[in-house]
């Protein structure tokens, strides 16, 4: 389950990226990076993550484009 606080990683360009959870929306939600205004539509069935990665950099990922991150014991 998916929700605030939430470690998640997605495939990113060849690559896995991490983040935290940090709002929770199922509505439209906006935000702008880089100058470049990124939206995404959410629902209650599919809703929309604004995620705060290690470098600060925020980031919106629907549900379906996430998965909870997967720890490896040592």
């Amino acid at each position: 389950m998916l929700k605030k606080g939430s470690q998640v990683q997605w495939a990113n360009s060849h690559q896995i990226s991490t983040g935290e959870i940090i709002e929770i929306h199922d509505r439209r939600i906006e935000i702008t990076r880089n100058g470049v205004q990124i939206t995404r539509m959410g629902k209650p069935s599919n809703r929309v993550l604004l995620i705060q990665q290690l470098n600060a950099q925020m980031v919106v990922k629907l549900e379906n484009e996430v998965s909870l991150l997967q720890t490896q014991a040592i």
